[in-house]
């Protein structure tokens, strides 16, 4: 009676091997390799989210993942930059899902209140790091922390998981997002806030807590143009504080253009403005960066047609207290005066 047993058990095991060894669909800049073989992984704090991304089956004896690169690592142009074609439009509007893959939503905690309120924005620039302004980690009220950055987000009142329009594909929707944790703030050492003007060196990073995977709605904006930038047209994005007065809760963007140093000088001349440092941008009334937005992309398309690739120009930094008001243009960090002080700093 137990051979039956004995005959069905060699094609139960074959059977279940292969099912366990289906090489996944692994991003062009991954590794297939063993768990143990992706230190940078392995050696995370593990964590539900981090076993969710890489498929990681605590059961399962031969643990292979898609292995991405180290945090020390910068994106080449084959993996960076790249958004949908859509039309690009003059103005400030609703972004498309995807189409500034790189968006990160930094998320504070009120100790007080326990509420976890997203007060600015940064940009996501390989799968460990987040570029922002360090306005948005110092010097911020004493009941609030830095907690998560969420990736991949759109409309910050839908999560597309929950929607059944979503689910059943009846309305157009972003991909699920992704909130990670903060491992680690670092500020410039010569980051200057002081009351009465001179803001330099606004930039920080932060290092998440585990390196997220690429995706449709998640990938890293390009940080080094080989050329100078020589168009003065940039497009900006965020959730922060619109015309009517309140934060958006679909991601926004626009377009503005570079001022002349004159321009800057005569409007911002008593915060010091550094043309070596900074990008003087907006202005022009209807489209600029406010509340909310600090910390986002300055961003800047370069090539053609399908291939275009969108760099990291500078960084939200500070501007008018009225946002938008004509003759008012806004601050931006330039990122190229930072890169060397950037590529330092990543770790593995």
């Amino acid at each position: 009676m137990f051979i039956p047993l004995r005959v069905y058990i060699p094609f139960v095991i074959p059977f279940l091997q292969l099912a366990y060894s289906t090489k996944p669909d692994c991003h062009p800049d991954e590794r297939y390799v063993s768990l143990y073989e992706c230190s940078h992984v392995y050696k995370t704090a593990w964590s539900w989210t981090l076993m969710r991304e890489y498929d990681i089956d605590v059961w399962r004896r031969d643990r292979r993942i898609c292995c991405p690169p180290p945090g020390n690592r910068i994106p080449s142009t084959d993996i960076c930059g790249q958004s949908p074609l859509v039309p690009r439009i003059v103005g400030g509007s609703d972004a498309r899902p995807h189409e500034f893959p790189w968006m990160a939503m930094l998320l504070y905690l009120n100790r007080s209140s326990l509420e976890i309120l997203p007060l600015c924005a940064g940009s996501l620039i390989n799968n460990r790091y987040v570029v922002t302004s360090a306005h948005c980690v110092v010097g911020v009220p004493d009941d609030l922390s830095l907690k998560n950055v969420r990736l991949g987000e759109h409309d910050i009142t839908n999560n597309p998981a929950y929607d059944p329009k979503c689910r059943n594909q009846a309305s157009r929707c972003a991909l699920p997002n992704l909130e990670v944790g903060v491992e680690e703030i670092i500020v410039h050492g010569r980051f200057n806030s002081s009351f009465l003007g001179r803001i330099q060196n606004d930039i920080a990073l932060l290092r998440l807590k585990m390196p997220v995977r690429y995706s449709t709605g998640i990938q890293p904006i390009c940080l080094q143009n080989p050329d100078p930038f020589t168009k003065s047209r940039f497009e900006v994005a965020g959730w922060g504080i619109t015309n009517n007065g309140s934060f958006s809760r679909v991601l926004q963007r626009g377009v503005i253009r570079e001022k002349e140093l004159r321009v800057c000088a005569g409007r911002i001349r008593f915060l010091d403005f550094n043309v070596h440092s900074q990008i003087c941008a907006g202005g022009d009334g209807g489209v600029d960066t406010c509340s909310g937005d600090s910390g986002g992309p300055l961003m800047a398309t370069v090539g053609r047609m399908d291939n275009t690739r969108i760099y990291l120009a500078g960084i939200t930094s500070y501007g008018s207290q009225k946002c938008g008001a004509i003759g008012f243009p806004g601050v931006y960090t330039k990122t190229s005066a930072f890169l060397g002080w950037i590529r330092g700093l990543l770790r593995p």
